[in-house]
């Protein structure tokens, strides 16, 4: 009622009317203090804005943080996914060092022995050496026993001379004592083609010569399945066929040590390694090695 009046005397008063009855004094106040709410809501609405934007501000800098750390956390995900496929990788390469240590070895095993075996056939063969019968060397990592045709056979013949015989039974001696070895026998010619009604070729030649002389190692003791033989007629020359010295090096009988499966590579490794293919040899009616 009280709010009435005010707004009745409020009213005559701007049409002119002299006579109120609400104290001027007390409206007065109430204007007063309705600006002054206005001024605290105000301030207030200030100071809630105020808040809001720091709260906000607030909000997007946890906001911010948790987005840093999210990514940190991702970043360390990967960080430790990469260390486990490094882990990995590192296991994997440190076995195949393990591994490829413990070829290399047991190839350096296998060398000295083979180096301690060619030292001891050396010693063995030195009275043929010295005479001039027989050459024992290695070559492309065979150990071979190289005996010249001049003591075996006559020129075109396979038929063993005494000589070569004799010189042949002390080789067989000596290779039969090495345990857990077999030996191929081939036959090799000089360049000249040979023509007969017995031989039709070098190749002929070659092998029949290296089946007489595996015959007669059987004959003086050395076990059939530890030989073979086998013919190269004139396709791995030791010197160019250029001189006669030189071609009587090429007309041979080699026996070659056959490396045991063990000296050999693993499989893998054997057909990744680019290697040279060996001379065609023409097959031979002898047994081979086991």
């Amino acid at each position: 009622m009280k709010q009435l009046a005010i707004t009745l005397c409020t009213l005559a008063m701007a049409f002119g009317a002299v006579g109120c009855g609400v104290n001027e004094d007390l409206y007065n106040a109430t204007l007063k203090d309705r600006d002054a709410q206005k001024a605290k809501l105000a301030d207030t609405q200030k100071q809630l804005d105020h808040e809001k934007a720091q709260h906000q501000k607030d909000v997007d800098a946890r906001d911010a943080r948790v987005a840093v750390l999210a990514n940190k956390l991702t970043s360390l995900g990967q960080d430790v996914s990469r260390l486990e496929t490094e882990r990995g990788n590192l296991g994997g390469e440190l076995e195949q060092a393990q591994k490829r240590m413990e070829e290399l070895r047991k190839a350096q095993a296998q060398a000295e022995a083979r180096a301690a075996q060619f030292r001891k056939l050396v010693s063995q063969f030195k009275a043929l050496t010295d005479a001039g019968k027989l050459q024992v060397e290695i070559r492309e990592n065979r150990m071979i026993v190289r005996l010249g045709d001049k003591i075996l056979f006559d020129p075109g013949k396979t038929d063993l001379k005494p000589e070569g015989k004799d010189a042949l039974t002390q080789v067989t001696a000596v290779l039969k004592s090495l345990p857990n070895r077999n030996f191929q026998v081939a036959g090799h010619t000089d360049n000249v083609p040979i023509k007969s009604k017995k031989f039709r070729s070098n190749w002929d030649l070659s092998t029949a010569r290296a089946v007489e002389v595996t015959n007669f190692m059987i004959g003086a003791g050395m076990e059939p399945k530890r030989l073979s033989a086998a013919g190269y007629a004139d396709q791995s020359p030791v010197a160019p066929n250029d001189t006669s010295e030189n071609m009587a090096k090429n007309r041979r009988i080699e026996i070659t040590l056959v490396p045991n499966l063990d000296d050999l590579p693993p499989i893998d490794d054997a057909l990744k390694a680019d290697a040279p293919a060996a001379p065609a040899a023409a097959a031979a009616p002898a047994t081979p090695p086991s």
